[in-house]
């Protein structure tokens, strides 16, 4: 039986203090490059290469950095994902595996661009944790909510900075 491991992670776009102040437009661009270049925003992921774009839907193969990612796929294999657009909120990556990881944008409770939301939201399974090994299936808990919190985290100040430079008005 694969073991499922099912966490979320949220963070503010806009904490105080963050310059400039990202609209829920410019975030929605960040996304779309990040299906087209997610090595830019996602430090574990090496490499992206799309292979098919069809309406709101990408075909892309990515590559995991073997030293963080490797439960994700072996060392020079790539992981396909069918990737869907929800314009301007969601995007949901499936892996062929079953697996599916969502960023989503949505307003915070003052319902603000300053209140703007990030949540990856990841359903993953794992077919090397024996189901009921309650030490491993926490030990992986573990490190996949901090990769969550980075991933979050990264693609935000990624968005800031391609803001910033020009790359996204």
């Amino acid at each position: 039986m694969v073991t499922r491991i099912n966490l979320a992670y949220t963070g503010p776009v806009n904490p105080p203090g963050a310059k400039p102040v990202l609209s829920l437009q410019q975030v929605w661009q960040g996304l779309e490059r990040k299906v087209r270049y997610a090595q830019e925003f996602v430090p574990v992921i090496e490499s992206c290469k799309v292979t098919r774009e069809e309406g709101v839907e990408v075909d892309r193969y990515v590559i995991f950095k073997p030293q963080d990612g490797a439960e994700h796929g072996k060392e020079g294999e790539s992981v396909h994902e069918l990737v869907r657009l929800y314009e301007p909120c969601k995007v949901d990556f499936a892996r062929d595996d079953g697996s599916l990881v969502c960023n989503i944008v949505a307003d915070g409770p003052a319902g603000t661009t300053e209140d703007l939301q990030m949540t990856y939201s990841f359903e993953l399974k794992f077919p090397d944790i024996k189901e009921g090994d309650t030490k491993a299936i926490e030990e992986m808990r573990k490190k996949q909510q901090g990769m969550a919190k980075t991933a979050v985290e990264s693609s935000i100040k990624t968005i800031r900075e391609m803001v910033t430079d020009g790359r996204i008005k």
